[in-house]
C-alpha cells in the first residue's frame, strides 16, 4: 500500500510541476506538429501557454481550445518570427496577457531542400532567419526579462539533421546545427539564473515532414532502434522536461531524441 501511495504522489507532482508555480510557456509554431504537441504537454503539466502562430489561426485556436478543456490557459498571438519587430511584439503582448514567461520554446521553423549546383541566396536567407535569427532575438529578449526577474529556461528545437546531412538540405542541417552552438552560447551569457538547452529530435511523423508512402514508412522503422515511427509527443515530453526543475543541472546541452537511429546512422 505504502508503494502505492508513493507512485501515486509521484505522478500527482509531475502533472502539476508547472501549476504549482503558474508557470506561463511561450510555444512557437504551435498550432501544429511538434510545437502542438509541446503546447499540449507543458498545459496538462500545468503551464498556462501562449500558442505562437504565423498563418494557422484555425489550428493555433483549435490548440488553445484544447488547452482550456484539460483546465489550463492558453491564448494564441500572432507573430512572424522571422522578423525581429514581431518577435518583440510577441513578447510584449504575451507579458501583457500574463505579465510573465518562464519557459521559452523556441520551436517555428521551415524546410526547403535544393541541390548544391542550385543554390541561391533566397533559400539561404530565407532558413537562416526563421530557423536560427527567430531564436536568437526571442531568447534574447525573453532570456533578459528571465534573467531580470531571476529565473527561466529556454528549449531550443535542433534536428538530426545537423549530425546527418544530405546533398539537398545542406541549408536546413546548418542552421540546426548552429543551434547547438547558439545555445551553448546562451547558456553562457544568461547563466546563472536562465537554463538553455536544445533537443534534436530524430525522423518524426508531421505535416512538415508527412510518412505516407508506405515503402517510406518501413523503411524509417527500421532505422531506428525502437522499430517505429516518432511522433510529436516523443519530443514534447523531452522538451517539458528540459523546462521543468527536474533537469536543473542540465545545462548548454543538445538531447539527441532519435528512437537510436543515430546509433545505426542511417537517418
Amino acid at each position: 500500500m505504502a508503494i502505492v501511495i508513493y507512485l501515486e504522489l509521484e505522478i500527482l507532482n509531475l502533472e502539476f510541476m508547472f501549476g504549482s508555480k503558474k508557470q506561463v510557456a511561450l510555444v512557437t509554431g504551435a498550432s501544429r506538429g511538434i510545437g502542438r504537441a509541446c503546447a499540449l504537454e507543458l498545459a496538462r503539466l500545468g503551464a498556462r501557454v501562449v500558442v505562437n502562430y504565423r498563418q494557422s489561426e484555425e489550428q493555433a485556436y483549435g490548440v488553445v481550445e484544447e488547452i482550456k478543456k484539460m483546465g489550463s490557459e492558453a491564448v494564441a498571438i500572432q507573430a512572424d518570427v522571422a522578423q525581429k519587430t514581431e518577435c518583440q511584439k510577441l513578447v510584449t503582448e504575451a507579458i501583457k496577457q500574463y505579465q510573465k514567461i518562464d519557459i521559452l520554446v523556441n520551436n517555428a521553423a521551415l524546410h526547403g531542400e535544393q541541390e548544391i549546383t542550385e543554390l541561391d541566396d533566397a533559400l539561404w536567407q530565407k532558413l537562416i532567419t526563421n530557423n536560427l535569427e527567430s531564436i536568437y532575438w526571442l531568447s534574447v529578449f525573453v532570456g533578459l526579462k528571465m534573467r531580470e526577474a531571476g529565473s527561466g529556461v529556454i528549449v531550443n528545437l535542433s534536428s538530426i539533421a545537423a549530425d546527418f546531412p544530405r546533398p539537398a538540405n545542406i541549408i536546413y542541417a546548418t542552421t540546426k546545427g548552429a543551434i547547438r552552438t547558439l545555445t551553448r552560447g546562451l547558456a553562457v551569457a544568461l547563466a546563472p539564473q536562465v537554463r538553455v538547452n536544445a533537443v534534436s529530435p530524430g525522423r518524426i511523423e508531421t505535416d512538415m515532414s508527412p510518412m505516407s508512402d508506405e515503402v517510406k514508412r518501413q523503411m524509417v522503422q527500421e532505422s531506428n532502434l525502437r522499430k517505429r515511427i516518432g511522433q510529436p509527443e516523443d519530443i514534447a515530453k523531452i522538451v517539458a522536461f528540459l523546462a521543468s526543475d527536474e533537469s536543473d543541472w542540465i545545462n548548454g546541452q543538445t538531447i539527441r531524441v532519435d528512437g537510436g537511429s543515430s546509433v545505426l546512422a542511417k537517418v
